[in-house]
């Protein structure tokens, strides 16, 4: 189990694709507001999640399946339990590999 440190930082990677956060999002405040913004998108959209703990690349990482095909994976680096930083990939050239 991970918690998320004061300062965290997350980016994301949609590829000119698919919707991503232009800019990194800096604080726990405002990462986890992000996060919970993308579940009630996806909730909204009337999607069945699947959501995974997964080890990738060697680091701990977060699959989110809809019907089968991954929406975004997310890498976390963490010191200790806490997450620093998340990088979300959506690009879907990029998760066709995983």
């Amino acid at each position: 189990m991970y918690s998320i440190a004061g300062d965290v930082v997350t980016v994301s990677d949609g590829g000119g694709k698919v919707p991503a956060a232009i800019h990194p999002i800096m604080s726990r405040d405002r990462v986890v507001r992000f996060l919970f913004g993308l579940l009630q998108q996806a909730s909204a959209n009337g999607e069945d999640l699947v959501v995974q703990l997964v080890p990738l690349y060697g680091k701990t990482g977060i699959v989110v399946r809809s019907d089968g095909h991954i929406l975004v994976v997310t890498f976390i680096h963490a010191n200790k339990g806490i997450g620093n930083n998340l990088y979300f990939v959506r690009n879907p050239k990029k998760l066709e590999g995983i």
